[in-house]
């Protein structure tokens, strides 16, 4: 018989698997020496120019999946 700490474990088990799935579905971005924001030429291992083009990708892709795209 389960006791209450064994169903817990089971539920927190079954919620990181369900997350860690969810983060495997993101698409990832690859650096390609230009910034995913503004497209400014950037060192090829970076993403973005600076913190404000990240934060401001961010914004644009949540806005995006708040209308569903």
């Amino acid at each position: 018989m389960s006791d209450i700490a064994d169903r817990a474990i089971w539920r927190i088990e079954k919620d990181v698997h369900n997350a860690m799935a969810h983060v495997r579905r993101q698409p990832m971005l690859e650096s390609d020496g230009r910034c995913h924001f503004c497209d400014e030429a950037i060192a090829h291992a970076l993403l973005f120019c600076n913190v404000g083009c990240r934060d401001d990708y961010q914004k644009e892709q949540a806005a995006l999946r708040r209308a569903g795209r």
